[in-house]
């Protein structure tokens, strides 16, 4: 009678254990999206239309006036370490795309393998207000990122991007001008102060400008004579092409 009893329990046990797995396995992603929606009535970011399970599915998000169809899926190995890895994929219209590997921890975010393609006019409705657009299309070359948000420290920052086909237009002493530049290159680097874009010409690899987030929460751009002369303006004073004529800095955090 009493091995039956313990049979009976080590049934009921292994059955709720396979319960919770399938449940966890094949849990709707729309149902973990109801469960996070406080969380994400938060974010900027809106997620919606979604199918598939939070391990593997698909969905529309957005960001302000941006839409764009999102994929995603878990690896599930990750889960062991308590630092969860997820592969996105984000497709906006026909002919953005861009893809990452995004890890978290309570202290750190890593987005690694970031690459695509984004053309450039979805950010001229941001510029709107400097009077400032773009075209062309900006492709992204392996960026990784890291991240600790707890420290607000930016532990690494690596890749490349090319600015091709690029024009823009901005003011200027008559009014709003446009030029065609020839591609422009950047090349994402980081030391013990911060992270650092470098903007380099696509041709030779000379200097134009460099972006720059520091630890400190410093942000800022520096833009060198060399710039001006590619595009064909003029700039009072004997500076050399490699000299600074312009910076700014602006406290993020």
């Amino acid at each position: 009678m009493w091995s039956a009893v313990k049979a009976a329990r080590w049934y009921v046990f292994l059955t709720v254990l396979l319960f919770i797995f399938f449940l966890i396995v094949y849990m709707p992603a729309q149902f973990a999206l109801m469960l996070a929606g406080d969380t994400l009535a938060r974010s900027p970011v809106k997620i919606d239309s979604v199918s598939g399970s939070v391990w593997k599915g698909r969905g529309i998000a957005s960001y302000q006036n941006l839409r764009g169809d999102i994929e995603w899926s878990v690896n599930g190995l990750s889960l062991l370490t308590l630092h969860p890895e997820i592969a996105l994929n984000l497709k906006v219209g026909r002919e953005t795309e861009i893809s990452a590997k995004v890890k978290v921890s309570d202290s750190t975010l890593s987005l690694n393998n970031l690459s695509g393609s984004l053309q450039v006019p979805l950010l001229n409705p941001y510029l709107k207000a400097q009077r400032v657009s773009g075209q062309g299309v900006v492709k992204l070359y392996d960026l990784s990122i890291d991240i600790d948000h707890s420290a607000k420290l930016i532990n690494n920052a690596e890749g490349r991007l090319l600015w091709q086909d690029a024009k823009a237009s901005y003011p200027g002493p008559k009014g709003i001008e446009s030029i065609s530049l020839p591609d422009v290159a950047g090349r994402l680097s980081h030391d013990d102060k911060g992270a650092v874009l470098n903007v380099l010409s696509g041709k030779d690899g000379a200097a134009l400008a460099s972006v720059f987030v520091m630890n400190q929460g410093w942000a800022g751009i520096k833009v060198r004579k060399r710039s001006v002369d590619m595009v064909g303006q003029t700039w009072v004073g004997n500076q050399q092409p490699d000299d600074v004529i312009f910076q700014v800095r602006e406290k993020l955090w």
